[in-house]
């Protein structure tokens, strides 16, 4: 792995050095010009504890997280970004010994050109990078997780001329990424093999946003080619999703959100077992009523459900399970992460989450979050899965520093127990002691 000197040696080098290569009379010049160069970072460690019930012992473990990166801008409408990464699990190594591997990563390195084209204001930005579309449905950072996630590839979003970041009245994102190079030169396969390698895993999209009344419209196109998941291979579908969003600062508002996935792939059970072309057709519902955030207001929340298609029989010419794609998962189908991936997780069979969320702020640092889930599958046989309750308590230390305190418990429903989620009445228990601090 790439240590931290080595990524940023050269740049700092380079910004150091400013024209040295260039001629006396420039080098004199670009002297006396300074590069805005700005260093961020953060640390962040998470204690879990799991109290699975039956079984299964209960397992105490602890994350941590840390972030370095740099910012320089060289002229204007440039910008150079790297961010280093290091995640870890305490003790998961043996021990702290020069032996151990280098566990620094880039997490972000990219080049971001900006600028005006007639009417409107560009952006591109090439490299290792976030990608965050609208509510993260299926396109995410998933910064819950301890490595978070990033794409290789390119971005160009555009805006009105002169719009004020997050106020845009439209915005439109092209994006394209390849997720794993399986290249004759690159790939999987030994340099200079003579036979046809897999198509690379790819994915491109198109994401744009409209200002519409007291809220907002948005909607992504997303295409994502070559996958291979589970037992499924040769995957290539296509997902549009949209979402309606109204009553911003009034009383109530609703949320509205329809996706449709369809394509084509590819069903094997075992590597001995005979190859099933499907057919893909899925899709996804979500509705809430809101209590929208606004100035002065304490409490705020949503009643609702997400309903994911799923598919009773997942080894025919057809396949219905409603496949998340590179969502944040976390934030949605409950904190326990127990159906982090649907349609995996529920054997394809789909899911359907009705929820309810609450937040109270308590003045001046803390907020109170509770949410409720009830899961069941979406095809098949309808006995639920179970209930969720979770708590969140989050608290302000200072402007840079934050301590989060999470509660979940989950009680196992008639189906859990063939999802390896326990027995019908079983409960199962989890908690997080979070400290975060950036800059």
């Amino acid at each position: 792995m790439t240590s931290l000197r080595k990524i940023f040696a050269p740049l700092a080098l380079a910004i150091a050095l400013g024209g040295a290569t260039t001629p006396r009379a420039a080098r004199a010049q670009t002297a006396t010009t300074t590069i805005p160069v700005t260093v961020f970072g953060e640390i962040r460690s998470r204690s879990e504890g799991d109290w699975p019930g039956g079984a299964l012992a209960t397992d105490f473990y602890s994350y941590l997280r840390s972030r370095l990166g740099i910012r320089a801008e060289p002229t204007h409408g440039v910008r150079i970004v790297a961010q280093v990464q290091d995640s870890r699990v305490f003790g998961a190594e043996g021990n702290a010994s020069a032996t151990n591997p280098d566990m620094i990563e880039l997490h972000q390195g990219y080049l971001e050109l900006g600028g005006g084209w007639g009417p409107r204001d560009f952006l591109v930005r090439v490299g290792r990078q976030e990608v965050i579309f609208g509510n993260e449905r299926l396109v995410g950072a998933a910064d819950w997780t301890n490595t978070g996630r990033s794409f290789d590839g390119a971005r160009l979003l555009l805006t009105p001329r002169g719009s004020k970041l997050g106020a845009e009245q439209w915005t439109a994102t092209l994006f394209a990424a390849t997720v794993e190079e399986r290249g004759r030169k690159f790939g999987a396969t030994t340099p200079g093999a003579t036979s046809a390698p897999l198509p690379d895993h790819a994915v491109a999209g198109l994401f744009a946003t409209r200002i519409i009344a007291s809220g907002s419209l948005d909607a992504t196109a997303l295409y994502d080619a070559g996958s291979h998941y589970r037992t499924y291979s040769e995957s290539n579908r296509a997902t549009f999703d949209s979402r309606l969003r109204q009553g911003a600062n009034r009383a109530i508002g609703f949320e509205l959100e329809a996706a449709w996935q369809t394509g084509n792939q590819q069903y094997q059970a075992a590597s001995t077992s005979p190859v099933v072309n499907q057919d893909v057709s899925a899709w996804l519902l979500g509705a809430k009523l809101t209590r929208p955030e606004a100035d002065g207001r304490r409490v705020t929340g949503a009643i609702g459900v997400d309903v994911l298609s799923g598919d009773a029989k997942a080894t025919d010419g057809t396949y219905g399970a409603f496949n998340t794609m590179f969502a944040t998962n976390h934030q949605y189908y409950g904190l326990m992460d127990l159906l982090f991936d649907p349609a995996a997780r529920t054997d394809d069979r789909g899911l359907v989450d009705a929820l309810a969320r609450m937040a109270i702020v308590l003045p001046p640092r803390t907020t109170l979050k509770f949410e409720l889930h009830h899961f069941s599958p979406q095809a098949g046989d309808h006995a639920e899965i179970g209930w969720e309750g979770d708590a969140i308590v989050p608290v302000r230390i200072s402007a840079a520093a934050t301590v989060e305190l999470g509660y979940t418990a989950f009680r196992a429903g008639p189906a859990a127990q063939a999802l390896a989620l326990g027995v019908n009445g079983a409960w199962r228990h989890w908690a997080y002691l979070q400290l975060k601090a950036g800059f």
